[in-house]
């Protein structure tokens, strides 16, 4: 981003697959523009300013607009807003006229500044108030005018907008649901709530005040949490679902054989990775971490659980984000003896009991067990514990674990997959791990405007973070869903749906 001024322009207008089926209801099943979304798990919230977990990207863009939008290509462009960069520390944005929430109340200046100001305060607890950096001021300056002004150049800002911390929602039913709006939530994206059971079925109906003209196409969205990957599969083939998200890398060959199936994948933004727990037990001891480390094999991860898609990772920074990734920085290769090593360093002369801590997910499960079988061979004496998806967040932010998944869906500007989760104080940070060092080159970073700059001050960030060791990186995952053929979608790196562009044939 320069710092010169830039103005972007608006644009122009488990449960068998039977019973699923029959649940449905012959009418729901047969509408044409009703279109029935099998994902692995319902999301914790609906309420953008408190979403914290990985399963809320699948239906997060669906229900709330944000102010920017990300392209396919990774490119920022309007959404609710266009924005004007004065200079390197003041935004003026201007919403789009005649704009409305799904209740029917304006989207103005005053209701954006709600908006931030409540993200930002402390008293609401929003993971968004990390990742909307160092603001000093939101000023509404007409009715739909308002200038954000920061007090240091912050680099991510619109990549940020273009995500959680960007998707406005209605003030006035924030006062009128209270704590009921995580699950009712009001927002002006494409499609709104119409009723939500939990770990049934999230019901979303087409709002017809969206701002893209023509759109959504589609009337009705059901996404509908089934945990097992072979029954999501099932529904899939047989019509009752007609777009799934996690794909399992095993099936992608045959589904590609099939010919009323179409899968899509590409890199992902983000990492499949494990937090160790830093602040008790054994893995508070930064050599048992390293040891840990050293005893995986990335590669028979790759073959044997990924089937060679997607990419060994390192570190937080995947290949899609190219100016920052380093395709050389390959820490912490496989080195059993050096792993026994560190343990009797650490003064541990018999194998050190740990428990691996993953959802059900049949794919974190088999990467368990992998973990397991590796670690067992060089000190380690391992356990695995399995959780249900909608408890991972609860178990991560009480430190309940000693290593547990913490995968991260991604973002397209690396400090979005570093800064919550590696500095001190950071919302994601679920090891608990305090690094000076760590913490100010993410801090640097954020105020750097130059990408060459930037890309150097993530690179020492990764390479301090390999040296202590906070998290175990395993990961690259590639964005991998399938449809029914008849069903026109576009596929993002971050793997959210965003179906205001979906059409079924």
């Amino acid at each position: 981003m320069t710092t010169t001024r830039r103005h972007f322009a608006r644009l122009a207008g488990s449960i068998p697959a039977l019973s699923l089926a029959t649940g449905m209801g012959a009418a729901s099943a047969q509408t044409a523009r009703t279109l029935n979304v099998g994902i692995v798990s319902d999301p914790v919230t609906l309420d953008p300013a408190m979403m914290a977990s990985f399963f809320e990207i699948l239906v997060q863009y669906n229900i709330h607009e944000p102010l920017l939008h990300l392209t396919p290509d990774l490119k920022i462009e309007p959404g609710l807003a266009a924005v004007e960069i004065v200079d390197p520390v003041t935004y003026r944005f201007t919403l789009k006229q005649g704009l409305t929430f799904h209740d029917g109340t304006t989207i103005d200046a005053a209701a954006a500044k709600a908006n931030f100001d409540r993200m930002l305060d402390p008293a609401t607890g929003s993971p968004r108030r990390g990742e909307l950096g160092p603001i000093d001021a939101v000023e509404v300056t007409a009715p739909l005018t308002f200038v954000v002004r920061f007090k240091a150049p912050y680099a991510p800002f619109l990549q940020v907008l273009a995500n959680r911390a960007g998707m406005m929602v209605s003030p006035a039913a924030l006062g009128s649901l209270g704590a009921d709006f995580a699950t009712k939530a009001v927002g002006a994206g494409p499609f709104k709530v119409a009723s939500w059971t939990k770990n049934a079925e999230l019901v979303l109906e087409r709002f017809a005040g969206y701002w893209r003209s023509g759109l959504p196409s589609i009337d009705r969205v059901v996404f509908r949490p089934i945990a097992d990957e072979t029954v999501r599969l099932a529904n899939l083939r047989s019509g009752t679902l007609q777009l799934v998200d996690g794909v399992p890398p095993q099936s992608v060959a045959q589904l590609g054989r099939e010919a009323n199936i179409a899968v899509k994948q590409q890199p992902g933004l983000g990492f499949n990775a494990f937090s160790f727990n830093t602040t008790r037990g054994a893995f508070a001891d930064a050599r048992v971490r390293r040891a840990f480390v050293l005893t995986m094999d990335p590669d028979v991860i790759q073959r044997v659980v990924y089937f060679n898609t997607g990419a060994p990772a390192y570190g937080p920074i995947p290949p899609s984000i190219g100016w920052a990734h380093d395709p050389a920085f390959k820490p912490n290769r496989l080195d059993r003896d050096g792993a026994r090593k560190l343990l009797a360093e650490a003064g541990h002369n018999a194998p050190v009991p740990v428990t691996i801590t993953v959802t059900n997910s049949p794919l974190q499960v088999r990467i368990a067990e992998v973990l397991q079988s590796q670690a067992n061979q060089a000190g380690f004496k391992v356990d695995i514990k399995q959780i249900d998806a909608t408890s991972l967040i609860t178990v991560l932010r009480q430190r309940d674990f000693d290593l547990c998944m913490s995968p991260w869906s991604g973002r397209s500007d690396p400090d979005g997959n570093m800064f919550n989760y590696f500095t001190k104080t950071g919302p994601n940070n679920f090891a608990g791990w305090q690094s000076d060092t760590v913490t100010d080159l993410l801090t640097r970073a954020r105020s750097v405007v130059d990408q060459a700059e930037r890309a150097k001050l993530y690179r020492a960030a990764e390479t301090a973070i390999a040296a202590d060791m906070p998290m175990l990186f395993v990961h690259f995952d590639a964005t991998i869903q399938a449809s029914t053929g008849r069903l026109d979608w576009t596929q993002y790196a971050d793997g959210a749906l965003r179906l205001q562009f979906a059409r079924l044939g």
